[in-house]
Order: C-alpha cells, then structure tokens, then sequence
C-alpha cells in the first residue's frame, strides 16, 4: 500500500477526507475520526489552545490550510501506531491523560467501572465508612485520577509494577495528591489491610494464547498490562480478586474489569472468596465487562435468652 501525500495546494476538507478514506483502507475503522483529531492535535499544538473536531470541522468548511505534519501523522496512523501515542493523549472521563511506549492506553469500557466505584464508595461513605480508595494495577493512573478528582476528600492509592507505566501514572496523578505506589498490587500497602472502602483494578487478563488482532494492541500496548496468566487468563484476575478482599474494610466495594468470555470464571472467584452481592455489569457493548461485589459484614452477635 502507497503512503499518503497531500496535493499541492490541497485544503483541509479535501486533506481530510482524504486522510480518513486512506486509514479505513489501512483497517482503521475510526479513519475519519482520527484524520480530524491529528489534525486538531497539530493545531492545538502551534495554536497552544484546545482544539476540538467541531473546530476542525467548522475550519475545513472555511477552506482552511492543512497543518504542518499532518501528512506524517496520517501516514504513522496508518501504519497502525497508536493515536493516543501521537498525540501524547488519552482522553478519559473529562480527564487528559499523558500516555505513550510504555503503558496500557486506557479504554472508554473502564469509564463505566469508575462510575460504578464512585457510586458505592458515595454510599458507603455516607454510612461512615473509611473514605479509603485504592486501584491495583494502575497502568496511567486513569482510575485512581477519576475518583480523586470526583470524591472530593477521598483518600486514593494507587499501584503500578512497571516501572515506565508508572512514570506516565505519575505524571497523571501529580495534581490530584494520589499516594502512588511502584510495586507487587499482590502485596503493596500491607498497612491499609482491612481498611479500605474500594478497591477498583483493570488488570491484566488475556489467556497466554490469546493474541490480539489489533496491531495497536498487539504490537505497543506492554505485555505485562495484556496476559492475565493461564490458558484462561484468570491467574492475575483472581489474585487481585483474593487481594482486594484483604485490603477492604468490612462491606466494602470491589469492582474488576475482565474479558466479556470471562464472566462465570470471575463469578466464582468472587465467591470463592467471600465476596456477597457480587454483580456482572456489561458494557456499553452489551457485554459482560466487569464484576464486582462487597466483603461481608460481621455477623452479629449472637443473643443469649
């Protein structure tokens, strides 16, 4: 396949639809969408403001130039790098978030695994519970970020083994005072045992034999962020499921992003276990993404006639 070239004199509108004709030939689904991001990218960059689609697209209609770079960026696309390590971005509930070589680029599926942690550590918390919240297997940090920035007085950890993962964690979490931690999410932070309200992880769980399809995936997300452990992939899934039960503090919250083929697996984790209440939660897709449950309380005691 030919690379792409801009015309002499070409306009953005042409540049662009051009561009994005160009990526869906390259298997690029979002092709027209990423030609109008890239391009946003380069003029938010020399311009030194933000810079949306709806701004691209309203200066392609003004029959605007196309930006220095474009025809570089388009044709990296193309060759199936990334778009969030172009641009250095990923954009993840109202946040944006320093990312690139190193580290798990965060997905929309887990902005619904926050919501989820942010409306039980509110219920929760209003039942007097610590206010303690802790993400395992942090990769950028776009979990413990959210909730920081969403629950005002929440006091968030977060952990990432990697060491170039939780560079980019660090750079993410900096302004929200999230206490991060570079380390084992099976055994760090042995002083909040039994303390904390939720836990929240997105952790590795692709079977070992299981190679993505996507070269995005495959070929620059890091493989310590990928495989789960096992030729079902549940090997990590389940530790941090047993780990996250330690650190909860009586009732509290633990909810785990998984494959959709995972589901019954994670289920049974749970409750071996311990976890009560436990839930599947599907997707935006309609499928099965995340489970989660709460750690019982004590009983209570017995009353003697």
């Amino acid at each position: 396949m030919g690379e792409f070239s801009l015309h002499p004199g070409e306009e953005l509108a042409t540049a662009l639809r051009r561009g994005g004709v160009y990526l869906q030939s390259c298997g690029i689904e979002s092709g027209q969408v990423d030609a109008e991001l890239l391009a946003a990218f380069l003029l938010e960059k020399s311009g030194k403001e933000p810079v949306s689609r709806g701004r691209v697209q309203a200066l392609a209609l003004m029959g605007s130039a196309v930006p220095e770079g474009f025809e570089s960026l388009i044709n990296l696309r193309g060759d199936r790098l990334p778009l969030q390590h172009l641009t250095g971005q990923a954009h993840f509930r109202g946040l944006t978030l320093s990312v690139g070589p190193g580290v798990f680029v965060p997905r929309p599926e887990t902005e619904l695994l926050v919501e989820h942690a942010k409306t039980a550590y509110l219920s929760l918390v209003n039942q007097g519970s610590t206010g303690v919240v802790v993400d395992l297997c942090a990769g950028s940090g776009a979990i413990a970020a959210s909730l920081a920035a969403e629950l005002a007085g929440a006091s968030v950890h977060a952990v990432e083994l990697s060491s170039d993962a939780a560079a980019w964690a660090q750079r993410n979490l900096a302004e929200h005072a999230v206490h991060l931690v570079q380390g084992d999410a099976l055994t760090a932070l042995p002083e909040l045992l039994g303390q904390v309200t939720v836990v929240a992880s997105n952790p590795p769980y692709i079977p070992d034999g299981a190679v993505p399809r996507d070269p995005e995936v495959r070929d620059h997300d890091p493989n310590l962020a990928l495989y789960g452990g096992g030729e079902d992939g549940m090997k990590m899934p389940r530790a941090i499921t047993a780990r996250a039960f330690d650190l909860l503090t009586p009732g509290g919250y633990f909810i785990i992003e998984h494959a959709e083929t995972q589901r019954e697996l994670m289920v049974t984790a749970f409750k071996r276990t311990g976890f009560e209440r436990i839930e599947s939660i599907d997707d935006f897709a309609g499928k099965p993404r995340h489970t989660s449950g709460y750690k019982p309380l004590p009983a209570p005691p017995s009353v003697k006639e």
